[in-house]
């Protein structure tokens, strides 16, 4: 009997009761035609993704087994139920063909009856299926997203129960002792003038718990407030998930996208409340710029490790006017407080931080050099971009083709010329860019940090990229003792 070696590949998309029984389901199904086609079965070359979504490549681990495995040239062949359990993304699904196919690896599709062993390379069987598997994936999101809908037309609430709010059979109702915290946070920004930070520090002091967490942060009371939720609104739409780099993120949509039922439920706040806090004249009163931070995530705290960020402070002189100061504190602190969150940092500038960094690296690296990209080194990363873009444009109007052809608006030679015309433009883009890359360009100057900072006007000019380049990172105490590691190795150190 042959004793190839192979993988077989199993997936299922939730942690459901019937879906973890369909796992034996397709281990029965290829063992099956493995042993009717003269493999031995072996139960360790199974690999199994539980509970991860087709559509996200990179979060499934056996999957990419498997792929390290066929480019160590450690199995020949991987057999799967059918192309869907493969990938439920058109673009990862022709991606693992490739690699498969570049190591010599047979690629077995049991439910379609799909063996590249007899398909060849060029076979169009593979990419049919796949996108009808890719097809079948969008279908089912937009009837569950049509589902959700028709639940919020009827009054019912998807998604987290907001704070204030307890759900009933599916609609929102209103918990009375939640519910008091929310109208006293209204009331202390909009009656009292409070900002996001003091409301903050006092529902911490009050010991009063949020909603999943037990301390409140900035964050959460900043979208409580700005939620429609609390004058009895709901938005459908408003968040989607896109796939980037492998991986899904929740994105904002813009607001011609969002669906708005307004008086959906029982508001916590009135309306005239809810607008006020989100007039921009409140906001504007409350608004202040963000400092340009040149040591923004290079400054630590030495108690949580948390990024050390700007806090403004304004005060009061002599003569009636007002001078605006830049303190360094902790980020957590600035959150949640210090009981809640972090120390309270002594009040250290964030000018006189600035400067002695400057300084003490003019006076370390008078024989550390630094070298700086010069302008034809620039050009040629924004043309590999450029490139790079129009390389994507070109990937994407092939994958397009194919629903041309499944459409039947052009024919299967037309189809085929389209492909190798796109093809032979896509394989002078890539040695374009491969040319590009390997260029070189001398640099201009090599200079010392002394001379890199008299180059640079450091009052006006951004100093951030020259510090990242410098330090590692920069450890303040609480009581404005600065330890600083350097990015480079100081002179006569070991």
């Amino acid at each position: 009997m042959s004793r190839n070696t192979y993988a077989v590949y199993v997936r299922v998309s939730t942690e459901k009761d019937e879906q973890i029984s369909s796992v034996e389901n397709q281990i029965d199904i290829c063992r099956n035609w493995l042993e009717r086609n003269g493999f031995v079965w072996d139960e360790q070359c199974v690999y199994k993704d539980h509970g991860i979504s087709g559509t996200v490549f990179l979060e499934r681990h056996a999957i990419q087994l498997i792929l390290e495995k066929a480019k160590r040239k450690e199995i020949d062949m991987v057999i799967f139920k059918s192309i869907s359990r493969l990938a439920r993304d058109l673009k990862d699904s022709l991606e693992i063909r490739e690699v498969f196919i570049a190591h010599n690896v047979r690629i077995i599709s049991v439910e379609e009856g799909y063996d590249s062993l007899q398909a060849g390379k060029n076979d169009m069987a593979f990419e049919l299926w796949s996108l009808f598997s890719a097809q079948y994936s969008r279908t089912l999101s937009s009837s569950v997203s049509a589902a959700l809908a028709a639940k919020v037309r009827r009054g019912e609430h998807i998604g987290k129960i907001p704070y204030g709010y307890d759900r009933v059979d599916g609609f929102l109702q209103i918990n009375e002792e939640e519910a008091d915290v929310v109208r006293q946070i209204y009331s202390w920004y909009v009656n009292d003038g409070w900002g996001f930070r003091r409301i903050t520090h006092e529902l911490n002091r009050l010991n009063i718990p949020a909603k999943e967490k037990n301390k409140w942060q900035v964050t959460s009371v900043q979208r409580l407030i700005q939620n429609p939720i609390y004058c009895g609104d709901f938005i459908l739409n408003q968040f989607s998930k896109v796939k980037a780099e492998g991986k899904k993120k929740q994105i904002r949509n813009p607001r011609q996208k969002w669906i708005v039922f307004k008086d959906h439920h029982v508001p916590i706040v009135s309306r005239t409340m809810w607008e006020k806090a989100n007039s921009d004249h409140i906001k504007d009163q409350k608004h202040a710029i963000t400092p340009w931070n040149d040591l923004r995530g290079i400054c630590k705290c030495s108690e949580c490790g948390c990024n050390m960020v700007i806090i403004q402070s304004k005060r009061k002189l002599a003569d009636g006017s007002k001078k605006q100061y830049n303190y360094l504190k902790c980020s957590a602190y600035r959150r949640s407080g210090e009981e809640h969150g972090c120390v309270n940092h002594y009040p250290i500038f964030y000018e006189d931080v600035r400067q002695f960094l400057i300084e003490r690296l003019k006076e370390k690296g008078e024989s550390i050099t630094c070298n700086f990209v010069n302008d034809m080194e620039q050009k040629k990363q924004r043309q590999i971009k450029q490139l790079q873009k129009q390389l994507k444009q070109l990937v994407m109007k092939k994958k397009d083709l194919l629903n041309v052809l499944l459409e039947k608006l052009i024919s299967k030679e037309e189809f085929e010329e389209k492909r190798k015309e796109l093809d032979e433009h896509i394989y002078q883009l890539e040695a374009e860019i491969s040319e590009l890359s390997q260029k070189e360009y001398p640099h201009k100057q090599i200079c010392n940090v002394q001379q890199a900072f008299e180059a640079i006007d450091s009052e006006h000019r951004d100093l951030h990229q020259l510090f990242k380049k410098l330090l590692h990172e920069v450890i303040i105490h609480p009581h404005g003792k600065i330890d600083v590691v350097y990015a480079f190795a100081e002179p006569g150190g070991k």
